[in-house]
């Protein structure tokens, strides 16, 4: 059987070949092939376009198809595998994608085919969790505000929230979606002693500490609002103008998921006029923003350029992770 994995800037393919040591131990051929990119800001703007646009949005270069060809299984991160790559492959059986997500995947046709798709579920969970729970003292407590300020020569102690600056002890957060991620956050902010709200119409159970509730209960009632959903047709503007309304003007937004979980014109206007206190931004319909782009422009957010999942651990151990869920098929 012959493996093919897809390296690129962020998982390159030598991770992906330590990684699927295992199979090359059992006798299986595994060769890697790097995808040939200019720059991470050239990967960045393909993996928004296959986010918002799916995965036949980019195809390929020539010498991936040629590469994948003769693959039982094909091993990508962000190199997105459409009808045309799957046609060009004369015996596939499987898939296998380095995230949680498989955006990249045209996974009805590949189904279609009899090919199975794989991903790696909560392989970045403890690095967004972390990054989630950062964003939130950052931006309630001035921390990126105050570093610039200093950085430029300005000794300010006052900021937008100067009147409701919160301890998180008491207060209540609620999360978004209770997979791996969310209930990361939760075990965390668990540590900070707050009430713990979750929406999330799929998750049958939560832990004792955390009450799931309904969405719009949870934005009434919650201090900080914080976001871990999958992006679908279901959840694409799922914080929109209504839902910002019901919402504390004392409280937080923070999005580190997909950015299309929120109408950003709504979002815009409700921290312009202040309707909510503020807001802690990793993702954005457009990337990179720009200095100009209407949320950049706003001094009660704290942004940061799409780097909740990018730890070094979360990259290295991906393709170990999914060479053991692999393994239990083959």
């Amino acid at each position: 059987m012959k493996i093919v994995g897809i390296g690129d800037l962020l998982i390159p393919e030598q991770y992906i070949k330590e990684g699927f040591q295992p199979f090359a131990e059992a006798g299986h051929e595994v060769v890697t092939i790097q995808w040939p990119l200019k720059d991470y800001e050239e990967l960045q703007n393909i993996n928004l376009r296959v986010e918002t646009e799916g995965s036949e949005s980019y195809e390929p270069p020539q010498e991936i198809l040629d590469a994948v060809k003769d693959a039982d299984i094909i091993i990508t991160q962000f190199c997105t595998m459409t009808k045309r790559l799957i046609d060009y492959c004369d015996h596939l059986k499987a898939i296998g994608v380095l995230r949680g997500g498989i955006e990249n995947v045209n996974e009805a046709y590949a189904k279609e085919k009899g090919i199975k798709v794989y991903n790696t579920p909560g392989r970045n969970a403890c690095a967004v969790a972390d990054f989630a729970v950062g964003m939130m003292i950052c931006e309630s407590r001035n921390i990126a505000k105050a570093h610039s300020n200093l950085k430029e020569g300005k000794w300010v102690r006052d900021y937008t929230n100067k009147d409701t600056v919160p301890d998180f002890q008491r207060k209540t957060v609620g999360i978004v979606g209770l997979g791996k991620i969310g209930q990361l956050v939760a075990q965390r902010m668990k540590g900070f002693d707050m009430k713990i709200l979750a929406y999330d119409p799929y998750a049958k159970s939560a832990p004792d500490y955390v009450q799931l509730v309904s969405l719009e209960e949870l934005l009434k009632e919650s201090d900080f609002v914080t976001l871990h959903s999958r992006m679908t047709e279901e959840t694409h503007h799922l914080i929109n103008k209504e839902r910002l309304a019901l919402m504390k003007k004392t409280a937080y937004l923070i999005n580190t998921a997909r950015s299309g979980l929120v109408d950003e014109e709504a979002l815009y206007e409700a921290l312009k006029n202040y309707q909510i206190c503020g807001a802690a931004i990793d993702v954005f319909d457009e990337e990179p923003p720009g200095k100009d782009y209407p949320l950049v422009t706003l001094d009660n957010v704290t942004i940061t350029p799409h780097l909740a999942g990018g730890t070094v651990d979360a990259f290295t151990n991906s393709p170990i992770l999914l060479c053991e869920i692999m393994q239990k098929d083959f």
